[in-house]
């Protein structure tokens, strides 16, 4: 009986148990183990040396990686560029003004034109487009003593043409239209650096698809070396609720002067206006507006050349609609 092994379990010895003060004193030191905080001075120092071989060599790898990655970083340029690059050499338009933060995923430009601001209703007044108006083209008044008069062909590296915002006619102040319900809209090509465009400046091989306006402009006016926009209604609604626009400058082009983007400091983007005059009240229109140049490509699905919006004007009346609905 005495020599019949002992069944596993049985030999468990109950912790002592502590309260209060003392379990933390016992925690701090154990008298019967010798161990702080639950670790022995050996176990201690174990885990304090392979932390830092661990840090350390993490530290070293990051390093080594960014070291890798500063050696392809030029300062003034990027390494690669156009079709070198991923970006291509087919900027797309921006469209300005730009959107509240909470709208920022929507190509949207929707406003109630008889309302500045329209507490009432779900559609927003025309106050909120025409502060982004202003706070986008106040970066252009900031720098037009730093540039240079276009008229001076004779540019040194970091210096750049100014865009008068004069050539924007109507567009340039005000409230832009919106509370006429004739909206000014701001476009400009994405920057892409030393891009030169491939100017449409003659009347002969034009594209079939070009728009006849654009032909009649470039055969019309004297500087044909720029980049041509132009805007229409995707579709058929589209396009007979849009209505009659205007550009401005009236050439409905980026200049090129204005070309190559090379990085200098407060370099501004120029700007085609597109004005819309009579847009149908209460409809939801599709626009896209392209930039025209041999070597800038078109492409929905990756926007190159091309700005796509919709426009949808309203008054009190069709804003109280859209809140019945």
């Amino acid at each position: 009986m005495g020599n019949e092994p002992i069944p596993i379990g049985c030999s468990a010895i109950k912790p002592i148990e502590r309260h209060g003060l003392e379990a933390v004193s016992w925690f701090l030191y154990d008298k019967d183990t010798g161990a702080i905080m639950g670790r022995t001075p050996l176990s201690w120092l174990l885990i304090t040396i392979f932390y830092i071989i661990y840090y350390a060599c993490l530290a070293g790898f990051w390093a080594l990686m960014l070291l890798v990655f500063f050696q392809f970083i030029e300062e003034k340029q990027p390494r690669w560029q156009q079709d070198a690059s991923l970006i291509g050499r087919s900027p797309a338009l921006g469209v300005r003004p730009g959107q509240t933060w909470d709208l920022i995923d929507s190509s949207m430009i929707l406003f109630n034109k008889e309302k500045e601001i329209d507490e009432e209703y779900k559609v927003p007044g025309w106050g909120g487009w025409v502060a982004r108006t202003n706070d986008f083209l106040a970066e252009y008044k900031k720098v037009q003593s730093n540039g240079i008069d276009c008229a001076n062909k004779d540019l040194k590296e970091d210096e750049f043409c100014n865009f008068p915002l004069t050539n924007l006619g109507p567009c340039d102040s005000g409230n832009f239209g919106y509370d006429q319900g004739e909206p000014c809209i701001l476009l400009k090509l994405n920057r892409i650096y030393g891009l030169i465009p491939e100017y449409y400046n003659s009347t002969d091989a034009l594209p079939e698809e070009m728009p006849a306006e654009i032909k009649k402009r470039i055969a019309e006016v004297a500087d044909k070396n720029q980049v041509w926009v132009s805007c229409k209604g995707e579709n058929s609604a589209d396009k007979e609720g849009m209505g009659d626009i205007s550009f401005h400058p009236s050439n409905g082009g980026f200049t090129e002067e204005y070309f190559p983007y090379l990085n200098q400091p407060n370099y501004q983007s120029p700007i085609v206006a597109v004005k819309f005059k009579n847009v149908a009240v209460g409809q939801f229109i599709h626009v896209e507006c392209r930039a025209w140049a041999k070597n800038i490509g078109y492409d929905k699905r990756d926007r190159k050349g091309i700005a796509h919006f919709e426009l949808m004007i309203h008054t009190t009346k069709t804003a109280g609609e859209v809140d019945k609905a």
